[in-house]
């Protein structure tokens, strides 16, 4: 999304966090317990969600940094190298994008209250499901994405 205004990077920035929540909010597929293995959610109340440590925990990091690793690789490559967008402003729109799950993370580590409201949006927009037939939503979300990062490359 950075890539659309690269000249205001601050909006950018803004534009990627927003279109994250925007994305959640589109039912899609969702780990679950067979991929990432610390987190316990309650589903009474949504501020109550932990993460166990130990090594389901460095699982779960490996499998979230993987996660995240490809998306930005992923970017770079169709952004970057193939779109010329400056590396600033894809990484800028790619981090950004990613941030409200980190936030979670931290969240659910340090449970700052004044993350509170943030936490309760998040989780109310999402619409996660385990059934795998919802990767190929994804797919399509993807490649529409990419399209408007290919339009804000040649600044359509």
């Amino acid at each position: 999304m950075a890539s659309l205004v690269p000249g205001e990077p601050l909006l950018g920035f803004a534009l990627g966090f927003a279109s994250h929540f925007a994305l959640d909010s589109i039912p899609h597929w969702a780990e679950g317990p067979a991929l990432l293995r610390s987190i316990v959610k309650t589903k009474q109340n949504v501020l109550n969600t932990h993460i166990k440590g130990g090594m389901n925990l460095v699982h779960d990091m490996a499998v979230v940094s993987a996660d995240a690793l490809l998306g930005i690789g992923g970017a770079v490559l169709i952004l970057f190298y193939f779109f010329h967008v400056p590396l600033y402003i894809v990484l800028l729109g790619a981090i950004a994008g990613q941030t409200p799950d980190g936030l979670q993370f931290i969240y659910w580590q340090t449970r700052t209250r004044m993350m509170d409201g943030l936490q309760i949006f998040h989780a109310a927009i999402q619409e996660e499901h385990t059934n795998p037939l919802y990767l190929l939503r994804e797919v399509g979300l993807i490649g529409a994405v990419v399209v408007l990062g290919i339009l804000g490359a040649f600044g359509m």
